[in-house]
């Protein structure tokens, strides 16, 4: 018996039972916001893979990046296949190269964990392992992954060596004797981050929890993997996990993934040009209000996203397929949101077709486009 859990020698490494993997999608394998993103880099966001988010460290930052699910880079013979069974990455293409990085810029590729899922790890005593398979197509040169533990403010880095091969790189990050423990919330307690390029004012020593405070994910050795357009950085395969050991990548079923994403972030696509989303009520001639559960709940009170408006729309008799077309604002009711589910107000329904307190329908309007989106991403 382990101290880390009941473990079992595989054939890379110490497998133990249950789910070891503190990161989600650590394989790229889901991407129900879309496939591909361009223009990345001016602003936090979420632009392809599930739980990967990408964040600019300042407002200045001029480098922007095509982000892809990415399948042509790994073939049959490539690590990540032979491996661990992988065959998709996130690519990060430069597309707008940034020459000089300021003090205070930065850009990482990260993954936030939620208290509820890493405050069984002692910050105090008990070590953490990264593992995960990059590349390069043409930069090489020395890279940093960090962790960042919110609650005391510290960052840890370690630093590798990118090559235009795919390599399995395994960080252990030591504990911190005198680190603030993981809250067990619904909050940010431990980000994960990959560093794309950082300023001088973001530079720690490598090996050890930082002696000042504040997110700092570099050392003076990472190289500027922004600074030429010919620049694509892959990363794919990536596990987090209690004790000084990297086991084999932990695979699971693509719908338990998919479940797990949706906690954070759901999208519900129409793919049929008349797709129904919702059963609801118009409670005047021209405004309804459509339920929505989230299955699974969600971890906390989700913002609420649309394709354009003009894709959607709303029907009363759903014998024609007839849509009216939405000429308001469509919005969660606050009144009656909440993490397992929420109402969601249609206002202004063209030519004020309804019935009062009668069923209608949130429809797609002849576009196999439309989509809603709910967020509740860390």
């Amino acid at each position: 018996m382990s101290r880390y859990g009941d473990i079992k020698y595989g054939a890379t490494g110490f497998e133990g039972g249950g789910r070891k993997n503190l990161l989600i999608n650590g394989n790229m394998a889901v991407a129900e916001r879309t496939t591909s993103n361009t223009g990345i880099g001016g602003g936090d966001g979420y632009p392809v893979c599930d739980r990967w988010g990408f964040f600019p460290q300042a407002s200045t930052e001029q480098a922007r990046f095509t982000v892809t699910q990415d399948t042509a880079s790994i073939g049959a013979s490539d690590l990540p296949f032979t491996e661990a069974g992988i065959k998709t990455a996130l690519k990060f293409d430069v597309t707008t190269a940034e020459s000089s990085v300021a003090s205070g810029e930065a850009g990482n590729i990260a993954q936030r964990i939620e208290g509820l899922n890493c405050s069984h790890i002692d910050i105090n005593s008990d070590p953490i392992t990264l593992s995960f398979y990059a590349k390069s197509d043409v930069k090489t040169g020395t890279m940093c992954a960090s962790l960042y533990a919110s609650s005391g403010n510290l960052t840890h880095v370690k630093e590798y060596s990118i090559t235009t091969s795919w390599a399995r790189y395994v960080l252990t990050f030591a504990p911190d004797s005198d680190g603030t423990a993981f809250a067990r919330d619904e909050t940010n307690e431990l980000q994960v981050s990959f560093a794309l390029f950082g300023g001088s004012g973001l530079q720690i020593t490598a090996d050890a929890w930082s002696g000042t405070t504040g997110f700092k994910p570099v050392t003076s050795n990472q190289i500027n993997f922004a600074d030429n357009t010919n620049n694509n950085f892959y990363l794919t395969g990536v596990q987090l996990e209690k004790g000084p050991t990297a086991t084999a990548f932990e695979r699971e079923d693509f719908h338990l993934t998919l479940e797990r994403c949706k906690r954070y972030y759901f999208k519900h696509k129409a793919g049929s040009p008349y797709q129904r989303f919702a059963f609801g009520q118009a409670f005047t001639t021209d405004d309804c209000v459509f339920p929505f559960r989230f299955y699974p709940e969600m971890r906390g009170i989700p913002t609420l996203g649309t394709s354009a408006t003009s894709k959607l729309g709303v029907s009363h008799d759903d014998t024609d397929q007839t849509v009216q077309s939405i000429d308001g604002t469509i919005s969660i009711d606050t009144n009656t949101d909440g993490s397992q589910g929420a109402s969601v107000k249609v206002a202004d329904i063209n030519g004020d077709p309804m019935t009062a307190n009668a069923a209608t329908l949130l429809m797609a309007s002849n576009d196999a486009t439309a989509y809603l989106e709910f967020d509740a991403e860390l």
